[in-house]
């Protein structure tokens, strides 16, 4: 099973933006989310290493991290960057 842990924020108008993306594209499949707030959280994304680009989708297959995406994509990117992973 795939695990994805997504840090967001609620001043970022692009964690808006691919929040809305993502929940789209994670309807379909079979994930579970975990979605972290980069300023309340702080402690417990610290572990992940996030910069200052947000959003940060980090994608766990056996608790083993895949793939991580940063900032905003566009529908295609992500659909080419997930093909091979799902």
């Amino acid at each position: 099973m795939m695990k994805i842990v997504m840090i967001t924020a609620i001043w970022c108008p692009s964690c808006i933006i691919m929040r809305n993306r993502y929940n789209d594209l994670f309807k379909t499949m079979n994930i579970t989310k975990i979605e972290y707030d980069f300023d309340e959280d702080t402690a417990l994304i610290k572990p992940f290493k996030i910069g200052s680009i947000l959003p940060v989708v980090i994608f766990f297959k056996e608790d083993e991290e895949v793939l991580r995406i940063i900032g905003e994509k566009s529908k295609k990117e992500l659909a080419k960057l997930l093909e091979g992973l799902l």
